[in-house]
């Protein structure tokens, strides 16, 4: 079995995510940047994600660089893993080294999407400074674009018909937060789970995501997580249709990667004894 997981908002979180003081009392740092502690897991949630790295493949997946993402500190706690997708599925590490092959597919498939320079160009037609921050635009790992915005000004309507005409250049639009992804249909976490998934023999995903970016990814999997909150539950809160298959948490936000981890801890109890499992 492999148990894919987005990052961010699913299974670390920020310091302003925590809503009380129980939380407050068992998180733990996960992420340091600028000489500060800026993302955070429960100690519960940690054990639980440690037993579940012990047992079956565990795959962190995020929409984060390369860089950004070295910041993560698992070992800390005891938590290995041999893969690690970044870059919205970009890339793929194995043992801490990039999979070279991995890399070139992903390089081949941009030839059928728009170019990114052409892309944001458009993008820029609309990006007033009303509601995008100035000079917080970029290009990430030479694969997707993101920038910082002023949520609730966004002009909503403008924004809409630039995200339809992005699709139909094979660009995908996200909002997570305060940041708007623009990011190549080839470059997805789907894409790089179902690689590794082929590449260890496995028959069963277990993924976990909370944004537009983890939905296919989702939707793949054998059994799908989703937190109380983001893009995905918003989806499920105004009646889309398929999501259907993905199971909801009770709570939202730290509390909520507990629960997914429980659910993880559970699921792997239930099939210890099937050839499946790969114990890594």
């Amino acid at each position: 079995m492999l148990f894919a997981s987005d990052l961010d908002q699913t299974l670390i979180y920020s310091y302003r995510t925590l809503l009380s003081q129980k939380i407050e009392e068992q998180m733990r740092p996960v992420e340091r940047f600028e000489e500060r502690f800026i993302s955070f897991m429960t100690q519960n949630g940690l054990n639980l994600l440690q037993e579940i790295a012990r047992n079956v493949l565990f795959v962190p997946v995020t929409t984060r660089t390369k860089l950004q993402y070295e910041r993560i500190n698992f070992p800390k706690y005891g938590i290995t893993h041999q893969y690690a997708v970044t870059s919205n599925g970009g890339t793929i590490f194995s043992g801490g080294v990039e999979d070279k092959d991995w890399s070139l597919r992903v390089a081949e498939g941009r030839d059928h999407c728009l170019a990114a320079g052409d892309l944001i160009e458009q993008f820029n037609k609309i990006a007033h400074p009303s509601w995008v921050i100035k000079d917080s635009g970029k290009l990430a790992d030479h694969l997707f674009y993101y920038c910082l915005i002023e949520r609730d000004k966004i002009p909503l309507a403008e924004l809409a018909a630039f995200k339809l005409w992005a699709s139909e250049n094979n660009w995908e639009l996200s909002v997570q937060g305060r940041k708007l992804y623009l990011v190549p249909l080839n470059v997805n976490k789907k894409a790089a789970i179902q690689y590794i998934k082929e590449k260890e023999g496995l028959r069963r995903v277990v993924a976990a995501g909370d944004s537009l970016l983890d939905l296919e990814m989702l939707k793949a999997a054998d059994l799908a997580l989703a937190p109380a909150h983001g893009e995905i539950y918003s989806l499920y809160r105004q009646g889309t249709s398929g999501l259907e298959k993905i199971r909801f948490t009770h709570g939202s936000g730290i509390e909520a990667a507990e629960e997914i981890l429980k659910v993880v801890a559970d699921v792997i109890a239930d099939y210890t004894s099937d050839e499946d499992v790969k114990v890594v």
